[in-house]
């Protein structure tokens, strides 16, 4: 027989009511009565998964395992029949060039005799090692006898004082204000396939500078749009990144 305090915290499971102060009490009770609970629960369970739900409940209390399974694709993949096909274009530079010629037969491994037949396959990938270009620039200063001080040239691959090129900080503000990006992906793109590993800050800090390039370009933009005959708004683009 169980007792009335075992009875109600059984109950209490079966209902789904059950709280933590009923939890404490049943393990109080000893391993048989957490036994009976679980044993009691496992038979409710396995009835409400062998009852067909109600026409009337929703999909979304309806517990997956409830469920029929059923194929969800009522049309065939692909275009209809008739349809012209559609392809990427082929690229129209070959960067490199691979030669394939099977030394025996891959079925039976007997002799081939060789034929003039061939076909050809174009395969655009990524390069397997992909890393930043290293340049080290060599700048001259010289004396200037009329301004009467030493000039050198300027670097035009980044901006003064930068570490990094115009290509990589366009590219990673690009990934970042463009596609939204986040910084901690950020960071694992290019440490993973460029091998370069930047700080969070040091990304900031080259998008704060090219800010302050285009800032004229900015504003300028501002007031050709503001001094246009119409004015479209873009409710999908998100102002506050």
């Amino acid at each position: 027989m169980l007792s009335h305090g075992l009875n109600e915290i059984i109950e209490a499971i079966l209902n789904g009511t059950c709280t933590k102060a009923q939890s404490l009490q049943l393990a109080q009770l000893g391993p048989e009565a957490v036994q009976l609970a679980v044993l009691a629960a496992t038979r409710k369970f396995a009835q409400l998964k062998g009852q067909a739900p109600h026409p009337s409940t929703s999909s979304g209390q309806i517990p997956v395992y409830a469920k029929p399974n059923k194929n969800r694709r009522k049309t065939k993949r692909g275009a209809k029949p008739g349809h012209p096909a559609t392809r990427r274009k082929t690229p129209e530079r070959i960067d490199r060039q691979e030669e394939h010629r099977c030394d025996v037969c891959p079925d039976c491994g007997g002799p081939l005799q060789r034929c003039n037949r061939t076909r050809k396959r174009t395969i655009e990938d990524i390069p397997k090692d992909i890393e930043t270009e290293i340049t080290e620039h060599t700048i001259h200063r010289d004396y200037c006898p009329h301004c009467k001080k030493h000039v050198e040239p300027v670097v035009p691959d980044a901006l003064p004082k930068a570490s990094l090129g115009h290509r990589f900080v366009c590219f990673t503000a690009w990934l970042h204000y463009g596609l939204g990006v986040t910084l901690a992906h950020i960071k694992a793109i290019l440490g993973c396939h460029l091998h370069t590993v930047l700080s969070s800050g040091g990304l900031l800090s080259m998008w704060y500078r090219l800010a302050e390039v285009l800032a004229d370009w900015y504003e300028q933009i501002g007031q050709q749009a503001r001094g246009s005959g119409h004015l479209h708004a873009d409710e999908t683009c998100n102002v506050n990144r």
